[in-house]
């Protein structure tokens, strides 16, 4: 059931189509299980700690500092987690999204870790592998971070006044 309405020739959506939320995790997925990897090569404890950290930022960082006051609060959001938010906590106030979206700073510690951890592992050991490795995730955080955000973000009703700033200006 996805409804989208039109507001000054824009397209948004009060649910997100399932193949949005589905390819979403597809990447999200496969960049999480490459920074365990990642990491696990480095030191196998790293591995652990960072699944143990990525399982802490998805159900307290993520859905309190956005999830609990987006518009998507119970509902399909482009990754669903409107959804799962909902069983975890109550609805916030929508006004504080913003203030709220700045706590999300340390969910990028889910992607900046093993980036650079790669990086550092191709320069340490200078093998094909290590820099395959690092292309790879590379290449699916910018699928991530660009390609889905535009796919997401120019059908979000929070997009106009969302912090993401690299996203505000969509086609």
């Amino acid at each position: 059931m996805n409804r989208i309405s039109e507001k000054e020739n824009l397209r948004y959506c009060d649910t997100y189509p399932q193949w949005v939320i589905f390819f979403r995790w597809i990447v999200l997925t496969t960049a999480f299980a490459l920074g365990i990897y990642i990491l696990s090569d480095v030191l196998p404890v790293l591995g652990i700690a960072y699944v143990i950290c990525g399982l802490l930022a998805l159900t307290l960082v993520l859905p309190i500092s956005r999830c609990v006051s987006c518009y998507y609060f119970g509902k399909f959001c482009n990754t669903g987690w409107g959804k799962v938010a909902a069983y975890l906590y109550g609805k916030g106030d929508e006004s504080q999204y913003q203030e709220r979206y700045n706590y999300s700073i340390l969910l990028h510690f889910l992607w900046i870790v093993p980036l650079l951890a790669s990086f550092f592992q191709l320069a340490r050991k200078k093998e094909f592998r290590y820099a395959v490795i690092f292309l790879a995730y590379s290449l699916v955080l910018w699928i991530e971070k660009v390609v889905l955000k535009k796919i997401a973000c120019k059908r979000c009703h929070q997009r106009e006044f969302c912090p993401a700033l690299p996203f505000k200006k969509l086609p």
